[in-house]
């Protein structure tokens, strides 16, 4: 187990949104991507990231994941966000064992384009919101 405060923005925010997915906040997620990166492609973003979450959801073996503002994480809700940065740095071997740890050995198809296009979006979204901003 590990802290929040830990992670690199990216993988926070792909924590934080995961845990917000899965209790029911998806709405607020797609009105974030949205915000930050534009109606179109947040939304293509968002469905990545829903689709990530809803494979998550469906595996046999429940995901387990802390509350939304909870400052630990735990193993699985750090398999996510490594995948999600492995993926968009193109590093498919890494991504891909971060895939089989969390769907035991058999990945959906297409999992890894999802949690590319997700990672490097999530990228996006925190680099522009650590950018400096002119105050006038």
């Amino acid at each position: 187990m590990g802290r929040t405060a830990e992670l690199a923005p990216a993988e926070l925010a792909a924590v934080t949104f995961l845990r917000m997915t899965l209790t029911g906040r998806d709405a607020q997620v797609a009105e974030d991507f949205a915000l930050l990166l534009g109606a179109q492609d947040g939304a293509e973003a968002h469905a990545a990231f829903a689709r990530l979450a809803r494979a998550l959801a469906e595996r046999p073996r429940a995901f387990c994941h802390h509350a939304p503002g909870c400052a630990c994480y735990g193993g699985d809700e750090s398999a996510f966000a490594h995948l999600l940065s492995a993926s968009a740095a193109g590093d498919e071997e890494a991504a891909m064992g971060f895939a089989l740890h969390l769907f035991s050995g058999r990945p959906p198809l297409g999992l890894l384009g999802a949690a590319a296009r997700a990672g490097l979006a999530l990228n996006h979204m925190t680099e522009m919101l650590s950018a400096p901003r002119a105050l006038h």
